[in-house]
């Protein structure tokens, strides 16, 4: 048996008898969900767990001085950082930036593979926050959050990160790129919800991954209806990472909805700065 199909084998295996080994939510993210939903919390009880995060301390101090909240004095510590992004909002960004935590593998050849899924996860996120606040200025999307947007975007691929922790803890057979590849693009979705799924995200965001590949083709008919995993799948697009195929949604079908104004809004200027701002914060 070829390692490639021996890889697949087990992982698909492993998703029949649902005895796949799933990755735990990173752990300040989970403390910090888990306090945002008790009513009695506040911003200084938060900034005590996440100060225990060096790096997610960083991410989120990084975030509030950036033109994504629109914050004109530096902040310089978690609770300031705290202050502005405000408590409605922590949660989904505490999860979006501390998704680079959920693997470290240690094999060189696996490392390049999850460096190359997190910048492809920032990608999509930045990509995705820029379309969404680009299609509200077009009518649409309006009861959509750029947060979220920003969120769905860094879990679409979350996937891919059991896989690459099989490759890493057996590297002596699977750490080869040819299996990592094939067995990534075929099962990462798959993965990708049932992680969500006993993360307990909400379905908006569960559809993400479901649909990251294939956009909704043949179930969304009215640009109206437009939603997380069609922006989404729309970043996938534009950012290259995935290209039109036979069964999924290409930008000309999102322009014959009426969704994007022309099949390569991408281009404009003040899409390609937001974007470029963005991914600034998330690198």
């Amino acid at each position: 048996m070829l390692p490639q199909n021996a890889l697949y084998s087990i992982i698909e295996d492993r998703l029949a008898r649902d005895e796949l080994t799933l990755p735990s939510m990173p752990k300040t993210a989970e403390q910090v969900r888990n306090a945002t939903f008790d009513e009695r919390c506040n911003l200084q009880q938060l900034a005590r767990i996440i100060q225990h995060d060096p790096a997610l301390s960083a991410r989120l101090i990084k975030l509030a001085n950036s033109a994504y909240l629109g914050g004109r004095n530096k902040a310089e510590s978690v609770m300031q950082a705290l202050t502005r992004i405000g408590m409605r909002r922590i949660r989904t960004l505490a999860l979006a930036l501390a998704m680079e935590q959920v693997f470290q593998p240690q094999n060189d050849i696996v490392k390049h593979y999850a460096d190359e899924f997190w910048q492809c996860s920032q990608e999509l996120a930045a990509a995705a926050v820029v379309i969404t606040q680009y299609l509200q200025t077009r009518g649409l999307a309006l009861r959509l959050h750029q947060d979220v947007a920003l969120l769905s975007g860094m879990v679409s691929r979350l996937g891919v990160a059991p896989i690459l922790r099989l490759a890493d803890e057996h590297s002596d057979s699977f750490a080869n790129p040819s299996f990592i590849r094939q067995t990534t693009d075929q099962l990462d979705c798959r993965i990708g919800e049932r992680i969500l799924n006993e993360w307990d995200f909400s379905e908006n965001v569960i559809d993400v991954v479901r649909y990251y590949r294939s956009g909704r083709k043949g179930r969304l008919d009215d640009a109206v209806l437009v939603n997380y995993c069609d922006i989404v799948h729309l970043a996938a697009l534009c950012t290259g990472h995935l290209s039109a195929a036979r069964g999924t949604m290409s930008l000309a079908d999102y322009q014959q909805l009426d969704i994007i104004d022309a099949d390569d809004f991408w281009q404009r200027d003040d899409l390609q700065s937001s974007y470029r701002d963005i991914k600034a914060i998330l690198d």
